[in-house]
């Protein structure tokens, strides 16, 4: 196989294209051949030291958490899976590579209106996205919601889960044209970074109210602010650190307004707490992308050898919905 392996060179960590052993699968696992495969910030991170894999160290450290493909090989144990089937999944890391090895409880089928191009694009952002509305949020029809990064991939998929769901969604975004798109897609109203006070513009778009829900992948400066422009009972989810990891707070705030404040991070979970996340999404959520209801936003694929490229594009956050990365030619 051919993968993307993360390198020191002169003390720098690098990609590079390695051809490397063919993987075999065991119990309960199938061998996949990849045809795409998502990019997420996770991936640069890991390129730079900040964000390494769970798990025990393995031979080659090749990143990816996402990807589509056929299966190819099924092992020992593996039950409703056969050869050829088309399927896509959430890995802890591998995914940039010619094939991957996954745990049958981490497959997902490709039917229906679902794409392969499609299919690579959902598991990281949609069950971040999900897994934080449902779960962290509890999130409710007619609630109103603000996303920061809002057009960002894991922005993108919380704007139309919630729309799903009947809420008021605001977002957050640091370009004017950003913000014209989210408009188009199903946002009540968004706000540009440096064009007014966050906290008068969330206040008078809510009454007076404050925000239900805070959906933050930002973090940094701008998080003390969060708790001023949340509702009574409101939930604030910390779901990134783009901006920072130390901010200041007012706990006057959470006490008085009884605040919920909740961090979540997907990879960080544990293999079992994953595995029912997926085959809760399975039921509940999959079907929506079957049917054509649900579909994820996709910025630009890039080319198998220009995966570089792809992350520097992430990093200068050119992107507006999902960056992907063809493997192979569909078959």
């Amino acid at each position: 196989m051919i993968a993307w392996v993360i390198e020191k060179e002169n003390g720098k960590r690098t990609l590079q294209m390695r051809e490397l052993p063919s993987l075999k699968p065991g119990r309960a696992e199938v061998k996949v051949d990849v045809y795409y495969a998502g990019i997420n910030r996770a991936d640069l991170l890991q390129l730079y030291g900040l964000y390494p894999q769970p798990g025990p160290p393995t031979a080659f450290e090749i990143p990816g958490l996402e990807f589509s493909g056929r299966i190819c090989q099924i092992g020992e144990g593996v039950e409703g899976w056969k050869e050829g089937d088309p399927v896509f999944g959430l890995l802890i890391g591998g995914a940039f590579s010619t094939e991957v090895i996954v745990h049958e409880r981490f497959l997902l089928p490709i039917y229906g209106k679902l794409s392969f191009v499609e299919a690579a694009a959902i598991s990281e952002s949609f069950f971040t996205a999900w897994d934080g509305l449902e779960y962290r949020a509890q999130a409710k029809e007619n609630e109103t919601l603000l996303i920061s990064a809002a057009g960002s991939s894991v922005g993108l998929s919380a704007l139309a889960l919630a729309n799903l769901k009947n809420l008021k969604v605001f977002g957050m975004v640091r370009s004017p044209a950003k913000k014209q798109k989210l408009l188009k897609v199903g946002a009540v109203d968004v706000f540009t970074e440096g064009q007014a006070d966050l906290i008068d513009w969330a206040l008078t778009r809510t009454g007076g109210k404050g925000m239900d829900i805070i959906f933050d992948l930002v973090g940094g400066e701008r998080f003390s602010q969060y708790l001023q422009i949340a509702a009574e009972k409101g939930r604030i989810l910390s779901l990134g650190l783009l901006g920072g990891s130390k901010t200041e707070i007012s706990l006057i705030h959470l006490l008085r307004k009884r605040l919920m404040l909740v961090g979540s991070t997907l990879r960080a979970r544990p293999i079992e707490e994953k595995m029912f996340l997926t085959q809760e999404f399975r039921k509940k959520i999959l079907p929506f992308f079957i049917e054509g209801r649900l579909k994820p936003i996709i910025d630009h694929i890039f080319l198998w050898d220009q995966l570089k490229e792809a992350l520097k594009y992430l990093e200068e956050n050119r992107h507006f919905g999902k960056i992907l990365l063809k493997v192979k030619e569909e078959n």
